[in-house]
């Protein structure tokens, strides 16, 4: 950034913010949103339908209704108080299906599926979805194993069907614009990232309340839902509150992390790390979890930065999702819906390293070059820019975005394969805190192993 001025900072940093409100030394100037699509007429909508119509399937359906884009067809789903609930949100109009997805799926008159069960359901769903002919957007992470990412990507091959991966926030105007910051060199070399994801309540540690109603055998499918996960008795708890087993879920790192790595790999322009070491324990929420209420990781990627993540569910005190993109020449701090940037304003400081000299040498040298601090002015002299997302919600647009690449048959920007290395370094976490051990990436195999 030395090579430009202030002015000049100013000038690159706020260009091509379409969708983004400008806020300069605390003034807002609101900037226009990219407007989203006229509704298409019923014969142009895809025919759609939910497999899993949980918290996120919830949502989904929400966010797809606001595109204009969509026949909202069927659903399916192991609880019969989500398929009441799925009524509710279409005025009674969409079909339901207990515990029966996959005679959903022999239907001939659905497009597309947007899939949100639980990720050990993950690999069996989108393989059968698939074979069966329909597209897919399958919610995060796309994989519960990390061997079944390169199952899912020949099966898209295979079938030459389109696949979107549900970590919405790459889709955001925020991120495509911090996208373009790092990208245009503004904030120089890019060497290291700290992010985190921090959260303190039982809530939002996965202890989700039980529906009262809930009576296996009557209103809920236990098998169905247990799907190919080792047999056990029927458990509730393990239903609801699944992300705090691993036969179900990878914990915080799946869950959290995937978003955080999905972001920096987009930011980045960067694919799979290198080298992943990780610690972390249950050290406090002994609530009968699996998974860890606390872990550390420290990744290593092959385009030269590294990235030390962390997330607890004891303390939210610290921003509860947060990236800091740390540079030679500036530095970027993404929080929720805003970003911050600013000049990385470097001085050498001599004094401390040769005030052991004699006087007269240390003058000597000060008058050398630009030794002098003086002669080292900073290149951003006042305030910050912050960018602040006043568009569309980002899981409109990354569904609004699968919707059109199932019309245009092109493919989705988180595809299969960026799905895959994103919910891939979530599981070296697991992987590394499980076996103490450093794991690595395999880039011949596009699986991960031990060091």
């Amino acid at each position: 950034m030395s090579s430009f001025s202030r002015r000049e900072f100013m000038r690159r940093s706020s260009a091509g913010a379409a969708g983004l409100g400008l806020l300069l030394n605390g003034k807002a100037i609101p900037l226009e949103a990219a407007p989203l699509p006229p509704p298409a007429g019923p014969n142009d909508r895809v025919n759609v339908a939910f497999i899993g119509f949980g918290i996120r399937g919830n949502i989904l359906m929400e966010a797809i209704k606001k595109t204009g884009q969509a026949n909202l067809v069927a659903v399916s789903d192991c609880y019969a108080g989500h398929l009441a609930r799925a009524k509710e949100r279409t005025d009674g109009k969409i079909d339901t299906n207990l515990a029966q997805y996959k005679a959903l799926l022999d239907r001939k008159d659905i497009d597309a599926v947007i899939l949100a069960p639980p990720d050990h359901q993950h690999l069996p769903m989108v393989l059968n979805a698939l074979a069966a002919g329909k597209d897919v957007y399958i919610e995060k992470p796309m994989t519960h194993r990390v061997e079944d990412g390169p199952k899912m990507i020949e099966a898209v091959r295979r079938y030459n069907r389109v696949l979107q991966v549900g970590s919405q926030g790459r889709s955001s105007f925020l991120q495509k614009k911090a996208r373009e910051i790092v990208a245009s060199g503004q904030l120089g070399k890019v060497s290291k990232i700290i992010a985190s994801y921090n959260r303190n309540s039982s809530n939002g540690a996965w202890n989700y309340p039980i529906p009262p109603d809930l009576k296996e055998g009557v209103n809920f499918n236990w098998q169905e839902w247990l799907g190919d996960a080792p047999q056990r008795a029927y458990d509730p708890e393990r239903v609801f509150r699944y992300r705090k087993y691993w036969d179900y879920s990878g914990g915080i790192s799946t869950d959290l992390f995937v978003h955080l790595i999905t972001s920096i790999h987009f930011i980045m322009d960067a694919q799979v790390p290198a080298s992943v070491m990780a610690s972390g324990g249950i050290l406090v929420r002994k609530d009968g979890r699996e998974v860890p209420d606390t872990l550390d990781a420290l990744f290593v990627y092959p385009e030269g930065f590294n990235v030390n993540m962390g997330a607890t569910f004891n303390n939210a005190s610290v921003p509860d999702q947060g990236m800091t993109f740390l540079g030679t020449q500036g530095s970027l701090t993404l929080m929720g819906s805003s970003f911050t940037i600013g000049a990385e304003n470097s001085k050498e400081g001599y004094s401390y390293a040769i005030d052991s000299w004699p006087k007269s040498l240390q003058d000597d040298f000060m008058s050398l070059g630009n030794h002098r601090e003086e002669a080292n002015p900073p290149i951003l002299e006042e305030g910050t820019v912050t960018y602040k997302d006043q568009g569309t919600d980002s899981v409109v647009l990354h569904t609004l975005e699968f919707l059109d690449c199932v019309r245009s048959r092109k493919e989705c920007s988180e595809n299969a394969v960026v799905g895959h290395h994103a919910a891939a370094a979530g599981h070296m976490v697991n992987l590394s805190y499980l076996s103490g051990k450093k794991m690595v990436w395999d880039f011949d195999r596009d699986l991960a192993r031990e060091a």
